[in-house]
């Protein structure tokens, strides 16, 4: 019997010890599941980071920056670039002096041109790993810009922009900026020794005025002297102090700040490549976006610029080359992948043109023109459910509505669906809103233009109501 029992014990531990491992296991999953849960942001949340996202890029379109500055992580963003105890080593006025750099970046990318208004077209978030996503178009007269926003939570509450992203090119403020402080913007440096280059020539010239006086006051008057004193203590002082100024300054810092910050060799370089383009000079301007690239310019938010050139050009063979090599940089540019996208509709190419689109909203989240660009390529595969789908979340992008049913008609025009077209303006009609002579010459709805229904709903006699305005600039 007690042999038995000896025999019993070791099954008996390992099953005792897997029972327990496994108990072990399955509180850790369910302490995982609920931090899990507790990580993930409610509706609130995620629509009070989109509000911060939304308020700061308005009023930095006015240009009001003070709300951008407040809410930018400047010292998140240097601390990266610099490393964190360097930063804690700088002295107050060399930090401000960095933060300013890193200021300017961002407010001269988002702020427009003074005589051009800016609002906030469309807007949505996404959760992220460690924050919010906030995509915004921004529209400068007929311009826009497809941005995304990077906030996360701060500690003592609210939430701070860690990143602004130009979606199409895929260029990081963030990025530009640390770029643009040159490639040491911090560097250590002898503070004994330059506390002694800082008094030396202050110490000169202290010697110089005291060894002016005393060759001078014993010429003087008794009463002249008074006044040498007088006017050789004036400039001593200012020197002294300068100098006890400068050599505590110089003790106090153990880095110097680069003074050529904003100095990006790249910027002419830039400038005159883009001069060169407008002006047809290809091989110069070819040239010149190679040396750009050499000076530290990312190559894919260039090769897109130059994807956008050749097609104002009429070049397509080298715009589709431009934007393949934008898509296969290490770090791509988006925007490369929808201008493919259209290039293929164009040619017929409906399921190229689809996985294009599909890449292009991965990567920098929805917008109306890249929604109705996916319900029409739906539309052509036969999958009206999916473009019906495209439509109603590019509608709510927009807020719906007047813009919203505006919207909506374009894309049904352009896939020839003129019965559609029709119940998407019908009810702009109440409102004074439809212009049915400034539909007949626009252009957008030219692929239903000999479409009966098209033709009988233009030649309808308008109802009793209000008296219809232009239709809404688009």
């Amino acid at each position: 019997m007690s042999r038995r029992g000896r025999a019993d014990s070791p099954g008996s531990t390992r099953s005792g010890s897997a029972l327990q491992r496994r108990r072990l296991l399955t509180a850790l999953l369910a302490l995982a599941i609920s931090s899990a849960l507790e990580a993930q942001l409610s509706p609130p949340e995620l629509e009070e980071a989109a509000e911060v996202a939304r308020r700061t890029a308005t009023a930095t379109l006015r240009g009001q920056n003070r709300i951008l500055f407040d809410t930018l992580d400047v010292d998140g963003i240097l601390q990266l670039r610099i490393g964190a105890n360097v930063w804690a080593q700088l002295t107050a006025r060399q930090r401000e002096v960095l933060r300013a750099s890193v200021r300017q970046t961002f407010a001269s990318a988002l702020t427009p041109p003074r005589s051009t208004p800016g609002e906030v077209a469309w807007s949505s978030a996404r959760e992220r790993a460690d924050g919010v996503s906030v995509f915004l178009g921004l529209r400068f007269g007929d311009k826009r810009l497809k941005t995304r926003w990077e906030l996360r939570r701060a500690a003592p509450g609210g939430w701070r922009i860690e990143d602004v992203t130009l979606a199409d090119p895929g260029a990081s403020l963030a990025n530009r900026a640390v770029f643009s402080l040159g490639p040491n913007p911090v560097r250590p440096r002898d503070r004994h020794r330059q506390a002694r280059q800082e008094a030396l020539p202050r110490l000169a010239i202290l010697g110089a005025i005291a060894l002016l006086v005393s060759l001078t006051y014993r010429r003087l008057a008794p009463p002249k002297r008074v006044l040498l004193l007088l006017t050789a203590s004036a400039p001593a002082v200012l020197f002294l102090v300068d100098g006890i100024l400068a050599v505590r300054r110089a003790l106090a810092e153990p880095y110097a700040i680069s003074e050529e910050l904003l100095s990006t060799p790249w910027d002419r370089l830039l400038r005159l490549a883009r001069e060169a383009d407008r002006e047809g000079r290809i091989a110069e301007a070819d040239a010149l976006w190679e040396r750009a690239i050499a000076a530290g310019v990312a190559a894919a938010p260039i090769s897109y610029e130059r994807g956008l050139a050749d097609m104002e050009r009429g070049d397509l063979p080298a715009a589709r080359r431009h934007f393949q090599s934008a898509l296969d940089a290490s770090e791509p540019a988006p925007g490369a992948a929808r201008e493919l996208a259209l290039i293929q509709l164009s040619e017929g190419k409906n399921r190229e043109a689809e996985e294009l689109v599909a890449r292009y909203l991965a990567a920098t989240g929805p917008d109306p023109d890249a929604l109705s660009l996916d319900a029409v390529i739906e539309s052509n595969l036969g999958f009206p459910q999916r473009a019906l789908a495209a439509i109603q979340e590019a509608r709510e992008l927009v807020g719906g509505g007047i813009r919203g049913a505006e919207l909506e008609a374009r894309v049904r025009a352009r896939t020839s669906d003129a019965a559609g077209t029709v119940a998407a303006l019908r009810p702009l009609e109440s409102t004074g809103r439809l212009d049915r002579e400034g539909l007949r010459s626009d252009p957008a709805y030219s692929a239903i233009a000999n479409d009966p229904v098209w033709i009988a709903f233009l030649n309808e006699r308008p109802p009793p109501g209000p008296t219809p305005g232009p239709t809404p600039a688009r």
